[in-house]
């Protein structure tokens, strides 16, 4: 991250009250907006699977066990720190402590966003400002999964290069943080990619913090490479953002367009940027345009890259808007900004898993979810995909045909899969070779009324969000 170039006094400065209600609000706001969001289990609950099964056997799993179409083949599991962390916090507090967890992710994350925009002169109240229309764009994409894991420790990098100026120590939190997230998510290629173009614009300059990012760099490449996987981790990143299976089956990897609400909020964010560099262009350095193109098309590509583009984009727009800091005196009313932090910390309590009313909103078919339970241990279920990984976590004793490690699954499987769920011409025959105790079918499923008037099946439980058919 390009670090500001515009003089800034910072000697004797009295921190005003309302400079502090604004930082407290980069944190809070995140947070509050993230509370009143579901609690996802699309991706969640396999994870929390897969920790529990590390934490109790302490060995991380190397093939698959949870389906009975590819039953014994190779899996990396490239996401294990993530899935200990998650099934530790699991342990400690269940979903109640998980949905405060996921809200705390985004909270810190953006409140090193706000660092960073400070760090690149912006002024308090733009630097929440920034972080928080960063945050706004986020929220829709935001999930507690590995990648959200990864989220503040991404920030804190740019909070240490957008401020190697004036600290340049701190850029020496890239390798450690690299570490961690190659054990995390995917996201570590994202370590090296930041602490190189960060040496190229440095070098570019003459900065005296360039020798320092050579060794920086070379260190935050080799911290990638120190994970049970070693090289195997970048081709299985590499595998899994080309995997056409992928980009064609999850809504998530394809890419952004309108006029759905994620790409309202980002591609509105970029046209925003547009215009801000249309009137302030001249402050705008050829790095701070090759940061906003590298990750403004990462965004684009895929729904997934968004969230690194609610990242970047607020810091390297803050050194647009910076302003010398000049020395204050003048004792201010502090009831104001008291009053704002009051009313924040406030609402945040509030929606608190353990204060608001009904508890944790959980995205899971509760009665679907109870029928399938008293089916015999062993059973074979094809189930909605959305479902498998809150099934599989919640009855470890059933066998699935699939779930969302979408990118271990062979293309054969998700077209069997498409085939049934679609009411494709083949779907007796998928049925037929895979053999299927159960079906849990969502209520849009296409196959719903041939499996009604199907004697091979019957019907087990029904409701708004679907149905569970067994053989009859």
């Amino acid at each position: 991250m390009p670090d500001s170039s515009t003089p800034i006094v910072r000697a004797n400065i009295t921190r005003r009250p309302i400079d502090i209600a604004w930082a407290s609000a980069a944190f809070l706001i995140p947070l509050i907006l993230t509370l009143q969001t579901r609690l996802g289990t699309i991706d969640l609950t396999y994870h929390l699977r897969a920790g529990e099964s590390i934490l109790t056997l302490r060995s991380i799993p190397s093939f698959d066990t949870y389906t009975f179409t590819i039953r014994g083949l190779p899996w990396l599991d490239q996401q294990w720190g993530a899935q200990v962390l998650l099934a530790f916090v699991y342990r400690l507090g269940g979903f109640d402590l998980l949905y405060l967890f996921r809200a705390l992710l985004p909270a810190v994350g953006f409140s090193f966003v706000y660092l960073a925009c400070r760090a690149r002169g912006a002024p308090p109240r733009t630097s929440a400002t920034l972080s928080l229309l960063g945050t706004l764009v986020a929220v829709p994409t935001i999930a507690l999964r590995p990648q959200l894991v990864a989220l503040p420790f991404f920030a804190m990098t740019l909070w240490a290069l957008a401020s190697r100026g004036e600290h340049p120590r701190r850029i020496w939190l890239l390798p450690p943080a690299a570490f961690l997230v190659a054990n995390l998510h995917g996201s570590f290629v994202l370590f090296p990619l930041i602490a190189g173009l960060a040496l190229v614009e440095d070098s570019v300059r003459r900065r005296g913090v360039a020798r320092d990012l050579v060794p920086v760099t070379v260190m935050t490449f080799l911290a990638t490479l120190a994970t049970p996987f070693g090289p195997r981790a970048w081709v299985y990143a590499y595998d899994l953002s080309t995997n056409p299976v992928i980009r064609d089956t999850i809504s998530e990897w394809e890419p952004v367009t309108l006029p759905n609400v994620i790409g309202v909020f980002t591609i509105g964010s970029m046209l925003a940027i547009g215009a801000v560099l249309a009137r302030r262009g001249d402050r705008a350095t050829w790095a701070d345009l090759l940061w906003l193109v590298i990750f403004a098309s990462m965004a684009l590509v895929a729904i997934r890259g968004i969230v690194w583009w609610t990242l970047v984009a607020p810091v390297t727009v803050a050194a647009l808007f910076a302003a010398p800091t000049t020395t204050r005196h003048k004792k201010e009313n502090p009831v104001p900004a008291v009053a704002i932090v009051g009313i924040l910390a406030i609402a945040a309590f509030i929606f608190l898993p353990w204060i608001r009313p009904g508890g944790v909103l959980l995205d899971a078919p509760p009665g679907i979810s109870k029928a399938v339970g008293r089916l015999p241990a062993g059973s074979r279920l094809f189930v909605h995909q959305p479902w498998a990984s809150w099934l599989e976590f919640a009855y470890p004793d059933h066998l699935f045909y699939s779930d969302s490690r979408i990118e271990i699954f062979p293309r054969e499987i998700w077209e069997d899969y498409s085939e049934v769920a679609f009411a494709g011409a083949g779907w007796q025959r998928v049925l037929a070779r895979w053999q299927p105790d159960a079906i849990a079918a969502e209520d849009e499923w296409e196959l719903i009324p041939y499996l009604r008037d199907d004697p091979a099946w019957r019907v087990a439980y029904e409701d708004d969000d679907g149905v569970l058919f067994v053989r009859a």
